[in-house]
């Protein structure tokens, strides 16, 4: 049996040659980024990030040990989870968190969380400090919101390629 996956790939962006670097290079990672309000520990239940997401209006929360992130806990990831386990409600975050998270120094250019962030293929990266606690989280709508127009053209037509493989 053949099936058709269709892939996306995200343009990487070199730091060093970047088309937004001009209009850009004083913003940092933490003038752009959502300061954290709520997070989960590695003990929490599935249903404690649930309540985060609906008394924050968010759609991720997340997960630290003593200021340290480990991961994140998508709302989406939990809404497709819930279909092959119905107990989920009371399992821990941990059993259900993205841990490959991409993270970014607080004082990072703009041109960094870019890069980082299309070189993990990831529509978020974590942001922390000098003693790597987690301080925020910067998301592809933030970003867009400072970048230059231009410059989103650009990743977002980078991002069209798709290719059809076949399984």
């Amino acid at each position: 049996m053949t099936h058709a996956r269709l892939e996306f790939s995200i343009m990487s962006v070199d730091p060093s040659n970047s088309i937004e670097n001009a209009a850009t290079e004083e913003l940092t990672a933490a003038d752009v980024m959502t300061p954290l309000s709520r997070t989960c520990s590695p003990f929490s239940t599935v249903t404690e990030a649930v309540m985060i997401f609906k008394e924050e209006d968010s759609d991720v929360v997340p997960v630290v040990d003593t200021g340290k992130p480990l991961g994140v806990v998508i709302d989406r990831d939990v809404a497709l989870a819930v279909a092959d386990n119905p107990d989920l409600a009371q399992q821990p975050v941990t059993a259900i968190m993205s841990k490959d998270v991409p993270s970014v120094a607080a004082d990072a250019s703009l041109d960094t969380v870019v890069h980082t962030m299309t070189t993990a293929n990831s529509r978020i990266a974590l942001v922390i400090d000098a003693s790597s606690n987690l301080v925020g989280i910067v998301t592809w709508t933030e970003l867009a919101k400072r970048l230059p127009i231009d410059a989103v053209t650009a990743i977002l037509d980078a991002g069209e390629t798709a290719e059809v493989h076949e399984s």
